[in-house]
């Protein structure tokens, strides 16, 4: 929820900031031709602009999944579950990495045994 509100925050700000630099463009008669740091304003408002509809599909994926009770795409990148979930797994977590990791390497000594009592 809190990326998707900063991707809300995203959108609205670079739309604004797009739309206000793109207003703000001084006017290019049809005989002259137009300066480049006008035509850099431009491409600078546009870019920002797209930026601004970017975030705001993104946001609105986002929205339409959560409010629809399914995984989102945010989820992939960052953990999705509350305080209070995650304090629930904390506490029901009954192994430790350091026995996770002796297993493995009793796991891993046995088959390479295994695999030199094959071979003799």
């Amino acid at each position: 929820m809190t990326v998707e509100r900063l991707l809300w925050l995203v959108s609205i700000i670079a739309t604004y900031a797009g739309g206000n630099l793109l207003l703000n463009l001084p006017n290019c008669d049809v005989d002259n031709v137009c300066q480049y740091s006008e035509m850099f304003d431009w491409q600078l408002g546009m870019g920002i602009l797209f930026l601004g509809l970017f975030s705001m599909i993104l946001s609105l994926q986002a929205l339409i999944a959560r409010s629809s009770k399914r995984k989102t795409w945010v989820s992939i990148f960052i953990d999705d579950r509350t305080k209070e979930e995650i304090i629930e797994d904390a506490m029901n977590a009954s192994e430790d990495d350091v026995s996770s990791i002796s297993d493995g390497w009793a796991r891993l000594e046995e088959r390479h045994l295994t695999k030199r009592l094959e071979e003799e």
